[in-house]
């Protein structure tokens, strides 16, 4: 039996330490724990919408990482973030890998912004500027606590009061139709997991990076394993 392809959104950055040259890269955390969940990670550079759309006929799941704010504009809201880290280029890709990877019926799991991409693309709203959600201690380290529904399978991954790690400034505001909350950060309320509830797509969605977490603990790793080898459309 062949092993699953598992596409991973690219980000690019520029690298001053060379010229200012920009460079495509994923943290290497996801390309291992696709590796140890049984499946090949195939990195999905940036590109127009017909790139999009080759990328996804060639993967059977989709994993959209983290990086930079989603633009406001998307949500028809005014810019109100602290910083300027946008990237437009990426924002049209990655939508349009969602709409083909809901017209292909290929699931995805979203880490950080690829959470708040999907609700945006649903419909939903983000909040800009959120406190005492970027941790100042090492990445592979935990943060704050979370509630998760009992009902949902992140429960009988983590349990029902996990701690995470976390590194955002912008989290959902208004909640996407067709997406219900299956993890909040106690303290805030701040949505921290989300699931689809439409079957016609396939979408998982966390908060917080558990590509930083698998090497040090086994239900981050379990994660990615239950995405690859469990998760899909429910018809």
């Amino acid at each position: 039996m062949s092993k699953p392809i598992i596409g991973i959104t690219a980000n690019q950055r520029l690298n001053t330490a060379l010229d200012d040259l920009p460079w495509t890269y994923a943290p290497a955390g996801f390309s291992n724990a696709v590796i140890k969940s049984g499946a090949i990670p195939l990195l999905l550079p940036i590109g127009d919408d017909e790139a999009a759309a080759t990328y996804v006929s060639m993967v059977d799941k989709i994993i959209m990482i983290g990086g930079q704010n989603v633009d406001p504009k998307f949500y028809h809201a005014e810019n109100q973030a602290i910083n300027d880290d946008f990237f437009l280029a990426r924002d049209y890709f990655e939508l349009a890998i969602i709409k083909e990877a809901i017209k292909q019926r290929k699931p995805i799991l979203g880490i950080c912004r690829g959470l708040q991409l999907m609700n945006v693309y649903l419909g939903g709203t983000l909040l800009q500027n959120i406190p005492n959600h970027w941790q100042e201690v090492p990445s592979d380290s935990l943060h704050h606590d979370i509630v998760i529904d009992s009902n949902s399978p992140l429960s009988t991954i983590y349990g029902q009061k996990p701690f995470i790690n976390s590194f955002h400034h912008q989290a959902i505001n208004q909640l996407a139709d067709g997406l219900t909350v299956i993890a909040k950060d106690p303290r805030d309320g701040i949505i921290e997991a989300v699931v689809s509830t439409n079957d016609d797509i396939a979408f998982l969605g966390v908060q917080w990076h558990p590509e930083l977490l698998q090497e040090v603990r086994q239900e981050d790793l379990k994660l990615f394993s239950y995405f690859i080898n469990e998760f899909t459309h429910k018809k």
